[in-house]
């Protein structure tokens, strides 16, 4: 009985955990292969890298093919105007090229030889016990040497004890070609292009008591008699240009008088409050006043005026704001019953010349617009006076002007003469 019940609990857990399976696979199909190391894959990489690397990897082709396009089309216009220089200076016999070009020189020397001369076609014997054998020839800048050189007879005992047969070709004090140990039925050849005006000496040396027998052959392909001259000038050009230029301009902006009675007058006004402003310019660099405290002020201004055959505010201006006199004053004086303010708004400058009557402010165009107030007031009880105010601003006006403007271009040519 009891191993019944066992059974049948058994079974009943059987039946459960394949419940469980089936419910989880129900959800979402696992395919056994799907846990297969093979299958398991990098993170993918997001659009956007993916559209940044191509737009770089896109822009290196296209450079890549434009910098050859570009390579391209110098080489093929330097090949055809190099053929028509060639043919020109071998027709012409003199050319002109640009200081830039200096390159073409050395490619026109190569290029145009004169005669082949032949220097050495012989059958020699060396020396022996070490003592050179020596050939010298003269030789020219860019001349071109060519040699062959061929051991006919070596004695073969001496080969192995001494070595073979040396040989060099000096420049000067220059080394130009070095061969060693040279053995029977061996051949060298080579050639080489003469740096300087320098003879050029050929040297055979052969160790041990025996001498060895060599074939040699030795030209020389004359360098170009090229005359070449560097030669500077200067082209004068005329060109149309658009100037900015800036005007200094001088504004007499305001001009009054005002009757100021005295104190016991009660009819009339003793003192006048005046507002200095200058809005109507732009660019404005300064700005001041003059006032005339009577009569007597406003005459020797006016013969001021006479005097200089200019506005005296004026003058007076020009002196402060670009100190090219120094000294100038306006008609002023001091009346003991006048009492003259004035209360500056802006941040202006004020000029050292100033007096209390007659002033100059440096300005900017970021200054107030709003300079300041006046104020003039008439303490006398018995008598009026007579006050004149002149105001004048200062102002840049630029404008474009168009004109003719000379310049001189310094260019730098090669003249390449052929002398045949």
């Amino acid at each position: 009985m009891i191993i019944k019940y066992i059974y049948s609990f058994i079974v009943l857990l059987l039946l459960l955990g394949c419940k469980s399976l089936v419910a989880v696979t129900d959800g979402e199909e696992i395919p056994a292969s799907s846990f297969s190391l093979d299958n398991i894959s990098s993170p993918e990489v997001s659009n956007s890298n993916l559209d940044l690397e191509f737009s770089d990897t896109k822009f290196k082709r296209e450079a890549e093919a434009l910098i050859k396009s570009e390579k391209k089309n110098l080489e093929d216009y330097y090949k055809n105007y190099l053929d028509s220089v060639r043919t020109k200076l071998l027709d012409s016999g003199t050319v002109k090229i640009k200081g830039y070009e200096d390159f073409l020189v050395d490619i026109l020397s190569d290029d145009i030889k004169n005669d082949t001369v032949y220097l050495s076609n012989l059958y020699t014997e060396t020396n022996n016990k070490g003592t050179p054998l020596s050939f010298q020839y003269d030789a020219l800048q860019n001349d071109i040497f060519f040699f062959e050189i061929e051991c006919m007879r070596l004695n073969g005992l001496s080969k192995l004890v001494f070595g073979g047969v040396d040989i060099e070709f000096l420049e000067g004090e220059q080394t130009r070609f070095q061969h060693f140990n040279l053995s029977k039925q061996d051949k060298v050849s080579g050639s080489f292009k003469v740096i300087a005006d320098n003879p050029v000496v050929f040297n055979i040396v052969k160790k041990g008591y025996s001498k060895a027998s060599l074939k040699v052959t030795i030209k020389k392909v004359l360098g170009t008699n090229l005359i070449v001259e560097r030669t500077k000038d200067s082209i004068e050009e005329v060109r149309t240009v658009i100037r900015e230029i800036s005007d200094t301009l001088y504004h007499l902006i305001d001009e009054k008088q005002y009757t100021l009675a005295p104190q016991l007058d009660l009819t009339k006004g003793h003192e006048v409050e005046i507002p200095l402003i200058v809005n109507e310019l732009d660019n404005v660099i300064g700005w001041g006043f003059w006032v005339g405290l009577n009569k007597s002020d406003s005459e020797n201004y006016r013969k001021l005026s006479e005097l200089i055959a200019e506005e005296p505010l004026l003058l007076f201006a020009k002196t402060e704001l670009t100190k090219t006199a120094s000294g100038f004053s306006l008609p002023h004086s001091d009346v003991e019953n006048l009492k003259v303010n004035f209360f500056n708004n802006s941040q202006d400058t004020l000029s050292l010349n100033s007096f209390d009557t007659y002033r100059f402010f440096k300005s900017d165009s970021l200054s107030n617009k709003s300079k300041g107030k006046l104020t003039i007031k008439n303490n006398s009880k018995l008598y009026d006076h007579l006050i004149t105010l002149k105001s004048i601003a200062v102002n840049i006006k630029k404008s474009k002007i168009q004109e003719e403007q000379i310049s001189y271009k310094r260019n730098e040519y090669i003249t390449i003469s052929l002398i045949k």
